[in-house]
């Protein structure tokens, strides 16, 4: 008998969870049961592959950098991917605001009703402002944050993950520039390590159609807020049409470079995006990407190890896009002008913030704050602003995941094929 596929375990589990939820929300008892219960399992999931994020990342990134010959073909490598995350990444920018000033969605919003959207919601806006810490930071302080003062603090920290990845690149190209005799011995270690980090993705890869039902179920049992999705029905599905037009532009990406078929590439990375929507995080969801891109859709390890972690750092095509809706969209709630320089300014601060964006649910909320602040976003408004955003983002964060994993999974191949690479 043939053996059910991942992809499909993992849908039957979306299903059997849609159905526990459904049933635990008839009774009194039954958001309580699922949140001593079953929550858990899916809360175990997920701490299982943060678990493996950062060692992963260490030993991949590595491997890959050091199986180059010498740094002429890391700097092909890293050049073009680079270039093709920014391309992504502005393209979803402009996609964004061409929308939203198409369809207007916060044209016609009831003023009245952002009083009750706020409630609830803005006694915690304060820490996510506080978190933009925008004011203080220097035209540099990116790169000043890149480097860690202790690698070691940086390595137990899976939202310090730019700084891992910066300790990583230098260590393994400062590997590639000693006498291999003193290099092989660390080679060998990080191989074996590598292969052991894989198959402890096999492992708990089995688990997912579990914790999939667990975390689906848990969402629906624990949303109190049904009321408030209505509220910004016209928002999300914009985003949610923007996000499905990139999806789109990825597939003719892989078709006119690549010369492969939609199918190909859809098929390929669904255990990722299956995986993505339930973890809302590109680093949670990793080490499946990279699987997915290896063994379905053929990009060799050395091209994968090096693109996949970097793209789940700073490639976040949906989280640009969502910022760019977004923030017209409260602008046009809230009566703030928009000039062309300042939707100008969108498309360069919502590319650059994505690339310093945490990997984690809900950075996006983040991002917005410095998108905003950017254009003259008057501070008094921003509480209730990043309310109205908030009280719908949970299921958009998901989907924002999805794409942000097929964005990373479309670039690895587009490297691939540039460097014949691709099988």
């Amino acid at each position: 008998m043939k053996k059910m596929a991942l992809h499909w375990k993992i849908l039957l589990g979306m299903l059997l969870g849609v159905v526990i939820g459904l049933i635990a929300i008839q009774f009194s008892w039954g958001q309580g049961f699922v949140t001593d219960w079953i929550k858990p399992l899916g809360q175990i999931f997920i701490s299982l592959l943060k678990l493996i994020a950062v060692p992963l990342v260490i030993v991949s990134l590595s491997k890959g950098i050091t199986d180059f010959k010498d740094l002429s073909d890391l700097s092909k490598i890293g050049g073009r991917t680079i270039g093709f995350y920014l391309f992504t990444t502005v393209l979803a920018v402009i996609l964004g605001l061409s929308l939203v000033n198409a369809f207007a969605p916060g044209s016609n919003v009831n003023p009245d009703a952002l009083i009750n959207l706020s409630e609830g919601f803005t006694a915690s806006m304060s820490d996510k402002i506080a978190s933009a810490d925008i004011g203080n930071k220097g035209p540099l302080s990116f790169f000043v944050e890149l480097v860690p003062q202790n690698m070691f603090n940086a390595f137990t920290n899976n939202a310090s993950m730019l700084q891992v990845i910066f300790v990583t690149i230098f260590f393994s190209i400062c590997m590639l520039l000693i006498p291999s005799k003193h290099a092989k011995p660390v080679k060998k270690l990080i191989d074996s390590i590598n292969k052991i980090m894989l198959k402890m993705v096999d492992v708990i890869m089995l688990t997912a159609p579990y914790a999939v039902a667990a975390l689906i179920a848990t969402l629906i049992a624990e949303t109190t807020n049904a009321e408030l999705f209505i509220a910004l029905l016209r928002y999300a599905a914009l985003l949610l049409f923007g996000m499905l037009l990139l999806i789109g532009v990825y597939v003719l990406l892989i078709m006119l470079y690549a010369k492969k078929s939609p199918k190909y590439f859809l098929k390929g990375i669904l255990p990722a995006q299956l995986t993505a929507l339930t973890t809302s995080s590109s680093m949670a969801t990793l080490p499946v990407t990279m699987k997915c891109v290896e063994e379905n859709l053929g990009v060799e390890q050395e091209i994968s190890s090096f693109v996949c972690p970097v793209g789940a750092t700073i490639n976040m095509d949906a989280t640009s896009l969502m910022q760019a809706i977004a923030a017209v969209f409260v602008c046009q709630v809230l009566g703030h002008d928009l000039t062309l320089t300042d939707q100008l300014t969108i498309v360069l601060t919502a590319t650059l913030a994505s690339i310093g964006a945490a990997a984690t649910p809900s950075a996006g909320i983040i991002m917005l704050v410095i998108v905003l602040e950017s254009v003259g976003f008057p501070s008094e408004k921003l509480a209730v602003a990043l309310a109205m955003i908030m009280s719908v983002d949970r299921p958009l964060d998901m989907a924002r995941t999805v794409v942000n994993i097929s964005g990373d999974s479309c670039v690895a191949v587009l490297v691939a094929k540039s460097l014949k690479k691709l099988k």
